[in-house]
């Protein structure tokens, strides 16, 4: 048979496993998306707040439970429970969780812990106060002997060191709650570890500093990647504000050359297309956003259609629409197709005598939806059309919004069509389709 542990040695494995027992349980806290908001928010939601109290105080007291049932003493985390609570929670939700924490004592009897988590909670949610949000808490470090160091290093200097406050807070309710226990343990009215000599104290005051700080390391990894994520997405969305406002220059300024040469030769053509323009960036100014569905982006190319047959004549600009009705209400970037149609009328349609046909359709496919932009024309080689997307302003603008709102399983492609002119093909993924991607940044660019 294994012989059998000591109680010193099991009191020692205890005491080691609290910081295990601790991580997992922060673990579980932060997975949870209220969590989250109240790290990186400014003012954390009072909804936010509450569920994070009574997710701390079901969590905490239960670990008493089972101390007391199992003779556990490692899910006992009471003081460390309730200084991580206040310190990330604020007043009065370490108040709150000190307070759930000693209700449970109070019912095995232990009547002391009641007064005591409960003036914990709340020094360690003033003291949060005090730091400030996004302060000095989330630099605490894990090793307590750096943290002496460092205060008695800038003490020296004639400063002092904020980051030793949460240790000395610690320290100072583990020396308070050993000193209750010293005196009321006998009674039962306060658990703590029993006090054998300084080395053993200085193990367990070590081992509180040590899980607290994983607790507020792992809390402060989170916020830090939570604050990364939210760069990342304002940083995406900046990139697509940017290329989206280098497509309204482009058009304009296509449209008003247009306009230009109809003034001396056609002045009402010129006033129709004027008023068309009009109502083109009266419907753009309404709509700022970087997606829309795909009937909204058909209505606004209406305008642009309508601008091209005042141009071109009904006779020598001729547009067929086929668009499944299944595929009208999937999100697709703004300002998608009309910089596609353009081409397709500059390059196609415009060069031909007789102008031409453009044809746009859409379709679902598997895996999302498909849009079908065909143009009439000249035969072009491959290769003149691989340098149109290089070169063109606007196909290389469609291109790039197109990969970061499919975060890459977009598609766009040109090909050149056996009778001339040229078939461009757009694919977006169902999930970008219906306005997924862009609430959050691309996994694979994170």
């Amino acid at each position: 048979m294994p012989p059998a542990f000591t109680q010193d040695q099991l009191a020692l494995m205890n005491l080691l496993l609290r910081m295990a027992v601790m991580a997992g349980i922060v673990s579980l806290v932060l997975g949870f998306r209220f969590a989250g908001d109240m790290l990186v928010r400014a003012a954390a939601p009072r909804g936010a707040r509450v569920r994070l109290f009574l997710l701390l105080a079901v969590i905490f007291p239960a670990g008493i439970l089972i101390r007391r049932m199992s003779a556990q003493a490692a899910m006992d985390l009471s003081l460390e429970g309730t200084l991580f609570a206040g310190l990330i929670g604020g007043a009065w939700v370490g108040a709150g969780t000190g307070c759930a924490i000693g209700l449970t004592c109070l019912l095995i009897g232990e009547t002391i812990a009641l007064p005591f988590y409960t003036a914990a909670g709340l020094a360690a949610g003033l003291l949060y106060r005090f730091l400030g949000r996004g302060g000095e808490v989330w630099n605490y470090s894990l090793n307590p002997f750096l943290i002496a160091y460092n205060f008695f290093e800038r003490l020296a200097r004639g400063a002092l060191d904020r980051n030793f406050i949460p240790f000395a807070l610690a320290v100072l309710f583990a020396l308070a709650r050993n000193a209750l226990f010293d005196r009321y343990g006998a009674r039962g009215l306060l658990y703590a570890f029993p006090i054998r000599d300084w080395l053993f104290v200085s193990v367990d005051l070590a081992v509180l500093v040590y899980t607290l700080g994983i607790a507020l390391k792992l809390a402060g990894n989170t916020r830090a990647e939570l604050i990364h994520r939210e760069e990342e997405r304002q940083l995406v969305h900046a990139r697509l504000a940017t290329l989206r406002s280098q497509i309204n220059p482009h058009f304009l300024f296509n449209t008003l050359n247009s306009i230009t040469s109809l003034i001396r030769s056609d002045a009402e053509k010129a006033r129709e297309m004027t008023r068309r323009l009009s109502s083109i960036f009266r419907k753009s100014l309404d709509d700022e956003g970087e997606t829309h569905t795909l009937a909204s982006e058909i209505e606004f190319l209406e305008d642009y259609l309508s601008i091209e047959r005042v141009r071109f004549g009904d006779d020598r600009f001729r547009v067929e629409k086929r668009f499944d009705p299944a595929t009208l209400g999937m999100h697709v970037p703004s300002l998608l197709l009309q910089p596609i149609v353009e081409n397709a009328v500059k390059h196609g349609i415009s060069r031909r005598s007789e102008g031409g046909t453009l044809r746009i359709g859409s379709a679902r496919v598997r895996g999302g939806i498909e849009i079908v932009v065909e143009n009439d024309g000249p035969k072009v080689e491959r290769l003149e059309i691989e340098r149109l997307l290089e070169r063109g302003v606007g196909l290389r603008n469609v291109a790039e919004r197109l990969d970061i709102h499919t975060c890459g399983a977009g598609r766009l492609s040109i090909a050149p069509r056996e009778g001339g002119g040229a078939l461009v093909t757009v694919f977006i993924p169902g999930s970008a389709g219906r306005g997924e991607k862009l609430d959050d940044s691309c996994p694979d660019r994170r």
